[in-house]
């Protein structure tokens, strides 16, 4: 394996390994029997145990090495793992410290941590929150939007899961026109303390594979004036500045400029140019 992991938990890590299934319930005494000893205190008393991912434990390696996370926790009897479609694992080295974190699309049973997430934003960075684009701040129209992106393939949370706490969301949603089909837009937040970390680049990444999936071919976002570090995180994308709306959003009694932005995923048909005898042939 890539990062080293306690030698208890080699056979839960092959286990994984061979896994088709994309949720599996585990009880505590099968995940025993797969270790071949008894699972440590911490383990039986904490969810966080089962649901952290930050060193210096590696036990969570076992499963987040083969893109499974753990989506619920019943303490003594049952962990439940899940797959997403579209997840990746990332430990990388900031000017900060070592990050480690989960980005995977959002399931309906992380409404709730959303919810928090994006009233806690709120409250840290107004501007950030703002470029959400509208996004539901109740649990059950979160919810509802959840469930109709699913069953209609028209849009896509993302989030970035940092010792078991939803750090940073990034959305991708196709529009309803019929003549804008082949457009999707994007937003991307995270909280302020991981704005120097390698997320927001990963985050924009997962939503770009998903559009492509759709086989959407071009991506819309926009930013506040101001937002000095989404508006980095999209031209680190190649997301090109197409124009600005003057005194666009009022937030907190002062205006701001509205920045667009698009990136083009396909490339887009070269037309000829048609001579006048060509017209009239």
């Amino acid at each position: 394996m890539e990062h080293a992991i306690e030698k208890k938990y080699i056979p839960l890590a092959n286990y994984f390994h061979v896994l088709k299934e994309s949720v599996i319930q585990l009880s505590f005494s099968e995940i025993e029997t797969i270790i071949g000893q008894k699972l440590p205190n911490a383990a039986y008393l904490n969810r966080s145990w089962w649901t952290k991912t930050k060193p210096p434990l590696q036990h969570f390696l076992a499963w987040t090495e083969k893109n499974y996370f753990v989506s619920k926790v019943q303490l003594g009897f049952y962990v439940q793992f899940e797959r997403s479609a579209q997840q990746v694992q990332q430990n990388k080295t900031t000017n900060d410290a070592t990050c480690t974190y989960i980005i995977r699309q959002a399931e309906l049973n992380d409404v709730r941590n959303l919810t928090r997430f994006m009233h806690r934003l709120k409250e840290l960075e107004p501007m950030n929150h703002y470029d959400f684009l509208q996004a539901p701040d109740t649990l059950s129209a979160l919810r509802k939007r959840i469930s109709h992106w699913n069953i209609k393939n028209a849009g896509q949370f993302f989030v970035a899961v940092v010792d078991g706490h939803i750090r940073g969301v990034a959305q991708g949603w196709r529009h309803i026109s019929q003549g804008f089909q082949h457009r999707a837009m994007t937003s991307i937040q995270l909280m302020p303390e991981y704005q120097k970390a390698e997320i927001a680049h990963d985050l924009l990444c997962a939503v770009e594979e998903w559009a492509k999936e759709q086989e959407i071919d071009r991506l819309d976002a926009s930013v506040l004036d101001g937002n000095h570090h989404t508006l980095t995180y999209y031209k680190s994308r190649q997301f090109e500045v197409e124009g600005t709306r003057l005194h666009a959003i009022h937030v907190n009694g002062q205006f701001y400029d509205e920045i667009f932005l698009g990136k083009m995923l396909t490339q887009p048909p070269t037309h000829t140019e048609t001579t006048k005898e060509e017209v009239y042939a």
